[in-house]
């Protein structure tokens, strides 16, 4: 019965590596839960504390928490339920339960990437973030973030506006008033995909709690790309449970002399795939995926970013075209486009290193004055 794996991991905490073993030995939670200490200790399973635990936790704590859930529409899906994600399953320390708000996508059949990067991500991330996200969405694929402010944010809006399924891993209990402005969002998020936590519904968030978080990310997810991380970004935990759970890891490159992109650089270095923009994920999975990933869509309509969406509606062309807010580095790259299609490689004389040439490039498809063709090739647009 899911009380007993809700109890289970009340006891024993989140992330606990044993949980699955004591499962295993056990056969189920209720037989833990029925075990006499003599029995538990026996099993050799446990340390003292998890021994007081479960000793201390009361099976109306976990029966409390499932009437919630009910009463809130939340799922409480089980590790022994046929629902629950078998790419998630098979790593070293699954959680025992879901708390799951909106419809739970089969992740295992679908091509699924996740999107990090810090809070205070820069201009450039932010828009990187919400380009890539909008083109796998709209590719067909499932993007998964941290429900979180900055990089995340953008990763989540961006597949929203291309009416594709985002999933967000949350750090907190889903009923927990964590970064109250975002709520709208994570409201969308569960609407079109779906909100996930194994942490109870009103669990508060704290500094343990995201990096246990970060393993379910990559876990449910093909690969993990990084768009910005500092030397101590909690990005870089993500890549590393990505590594050891064996998924793919991607990262945006970075000049060496920004402090945003050192712990990036350090992932290249140490073997993560570079990508320029979407062509770059959707060459390592479309033949595994040949069914579901449409790369053709993933081009038919161009990014409208936010701010762009009224005058996109209106077909203010003047307005939307302006010039006037782009980046000194997007003003050079522009005036330095001479062909009507192209390859970033093209662009001659900008004087600009890769990254920042990357950076003006999203910037300038972001206005509407480029616009991003299948194969990496940009097209400009007329105004």
């Amino acid at each position: 019965m899911i009380k007993y794996l809700v109890w289970l991991q009340l006891a024993l905490g989140a992330g606990n590596q044993r949980a699955r073993s004591a499962l295993e030995f056990f056969h189920s939670a209720e037989n833990i839960y029925n075990a006499d200490f003599k029995t538990r200790v026996s099993s050799k399973l446990f340390t003292k504390g998890e021994l007081e635990k479960l000793a201390q936790t009361k099976i109306a704590e976990a029966e409390e928490i499932i009437a919630v859930c009910k009463r809130e529409d939340i799922q409480i899906i089980g590790i022994t339920d046929e629902k629950y994600p078998y790419c998630l399953s098979v790593i070293e320390n699954p959680p025992i339960v879901l708390y799951v708000k909106g419809k739970l996508p089969v992740f295992d059949t679908v091509p699924t990437v996740c999107i990090v990067g810090p809070r205070r991500v820069s201009e450039f991330g932010k828009k990187a973030s919400f380009s890539l996200s909008y083109r796998l969405a709209a590719a067909g694929f499932i993007v998964v973030s941290g429900g979180a402010l900055g990089t995340d944010t953008f990763a989540h809006s961006g597949t929203l506006r291309a009416d594709g399924i985002t999933v967000a891993c949350l750090g907190c209990g889903i009923l927990n008033d964590y970064l109250s402005e975002n709520k709208a969002l994570r409201d969308a998020i569960s609407k079109k995909g779906c909100l996930i936590s194994e942490y109870p519904p009103y669990t508060a968030a704290n500094r343990y709690t995201f990096p246990v978080r970060n393993r379910i990310m990559s876990a449910l997810s093909l690969g993990t790309v990084v768009v910005e991380a500092g030397q101590k970004s909690g990005a870089l935990i993500t890549a590393r449970h990505a590594y050891e759970q064996g998924r793919d890891v991607f990262v945006i490159p970075g000049s060496p002399n920004k402090k945003e992109y050192a712990g990036s650089n350090l992932l290249l270095r140490d073997g993560a795939k570079p990508i320029l923009d979407a062509s770059d994920i959707f060459g390592e999975y479309v033949e595994r995926f040949a069914d579901k990933i449409n790369i053709e869509k993933a081009y038919q309509k161009p990014i409208i970013s936010p701010k762009n969406e009224k005058s996109e509606k209106n077909n203010q062309k003047n307005e939307k075209n302006s010039n006037q807010t782009l980046s000194n580095g997007a003003k050079i790259v522009y005036n330095c486009i001479d062909k009507q299609k192209f390859f970033p490689e093209e662009i001659k004389n900008t004087g600009l290193d890769s990254a920042t040439l990357l950076s003006a490039l999203t910037e300038l498809e972001m206005e509407m004055l480029i616009r991003a063709l299948p194969g990496g090739m940009y097209e400009k647009c007329e105004l």
